[in-house]
């Protein structure tokens, strides 16, 4: 499987242009500064998104426009949905906030999710953000917990291609006062 590996990268250099081997990369500050603020971009139109409630907006911070966002509740937050629904949860559930959006039992609903200071860990092509976030419905919190996007770079910059939280709800396990700091 090496041998595939490397021998693809031999390939590739072949495929690039004379001068590409040689370019200079781009300071690895300047690069970090840019991406930091590309992706805030990205936080902002995603907060603005929800708030508008709006799913074509909130589409488009996903790559392809294809949202892929899982969730994970902490065990007594599973537990309390369990015996409220009679229902199992499961551990890992694909649903999130682009479910709600448009929603009858929400329309006039104040929706938002605050965000904590978000941490960018990026080589300029792949990204992964990771904050602390409280989920409010008409200014009350509803949930909290983490959340990570894992990102990619393309043409049309940065997009979210998964994107994956846990979740306390508030009624099972109050927020703490210093979460989103």
């Amino acid at each position: 499987m090496r041998e595939l590996i490397v021998a693809g990268s031999f390939f590739l250099l072949a495929l690039a242009p004379s001068g590409a081997v040689n370019a200079q990369p781009v300071p690895a500050a300047t690069q970090a500064q840019s991406d930091s603020a590309e992706i805030g971009d990205v936080i902002k139109r995603f907060d603005a998104a929800i708030r508008a409630q709006d799913l074509d907006a909130l589409k488009s911070v996903f790559h392809a426009n294809t949202i892929s966002w899982r969730a994970t509740g902490h065990p007594s937050s599973r537990a309390w949905i369990e015996k409220a629904t009679n229902t199992p949860v499961a551990a890992l559930e694909d649903q999130g906030a682009h479910q709600l959006l448009g929603a009858p039992e929400v329309k006039g609903s104040a929706l938002a999710e605050r965000f904590g200071p978000p941490m960018i860990v990026s080589d300029g092509q792949l990204a992964t953000v990771t904050f602390r976030y409280a989920f409010t419905e008409n200014g009350k919190v509803t949930n909290w917990g983490a959340e990570s996007w894992q990102m990619i770079k393309g043409d049309s910059g940065w997009r979210i291609v998964n994107l994956l939280f846990s979740y306390n709800l508030q009624n099972v396990a109050p927020m703490p006062l210093d979460h989103l700091k």
